[in-house]
């Protein structure tokens, strides 16, 4: 419970003094929506609304967010039942909140639209942390997220702080860069500490997930001194790009 609402302040409250002391960018707010798609209807297709028309909205209103689609690959209990998540990330929560007037106001035609696509729950948020290298832009690329409970004894900062040196190596490994980062729990979720999420182009995925696979990487972290500070399922997506700003 203690670590829940440590958590749960470093999202929902000011950042500004771990940010200070760390050198750390502050969280960003994630937005994540659960969906299934209706009959007939492929993650394409809502993609083609989400970069089309979406994208027009956002652009029209000058809303300060991006915007991916996250197709479901290989997804397990409890999380496998959506077919996609349609999820918006702000630098704020005043530019979610500007998206969200604007939304009501003005989103009713282009909401009509996504819901002859697919059927969605209300969404979660969550915290958004940056664990190290940004993403390289693609518009489509693999995405996994391991999924964690914090062992006894360790932190969101000591999740952090592995993350970060996991990202370390693996773009060591592969001589390139791909992106790391940290989702934590704030409004409409429950069950887990922290996910971690990796996502970069197709190539050097793959060759990271080689990496993985022979167990050098892991090799490599536990001969540094590193080891896991959660227990963790992992669960593959295919991350379509949509509305970048």
């Amino acid at each position: 419970m203690y670590r829940t609402i440590v958590s749960l302040l470093g999202i929902l409250m000011s950042t500004a003094s771990f940010a200070a002391h760390h050198e750390e960018p502050e969280p960003m707010v994630a937005e994540v929506y659960d969906c299934s798609l209706n009959d007939g209807v492929s993650a394409g297709d809502v993609v083609a609304l989400g970069s089309g028309d979406f994208a027009g909205f956002v652009g029209k209103h000058n809303l300060n967010m991006t915007t991916f689609l996250w197709e479901a690959v290989a997804v397990g209990p409890p999380h496998n039942e959506p077919d996609v998540r349609w999820v918006n990330y702000f630098p704020t929560w005043g530019d979610y909140f500007a998206a969200d007037a604007a939304w009501r106001e003005h989103g009713k035609k282009i909401d009509v639209k996504i819901n002859k696509l697919m059927t969605c729950g209300r969404p979660t948020m969550s915290g958004f942390h940056q664990a190290g290298e940004d993403a390289p832009d693609a518009p489509v690329k693999p995405l996994y997220i391991r999924v964690c409970k914090l062992k006894p004894d360790n932190t969101i900062a000591n999740a952090l702080a592995y993350r970060k040196a996991v990202n370390s190596t693996q773009n060591e490994q592969i001589g390139s860069t791909v992106g790391s980062y940290m989702f934590t729990p704030g409004f409409g979720n429950s069950g887990f500490d922290y996910g971690a999420m990796v996502t970069g182009t197709p190539d050097d995925m793959a060759k990271l997930m080689d990496h993985s696979r022979d167990g050098s990487t892991s090799e490599l972290l536990t001969a540094a001194g590193y080891t896991e500070p959660g227990s963790c399922t992992v669960d593959l997506h295919r991350s379509h790009m949509m509305v970048s700003q």
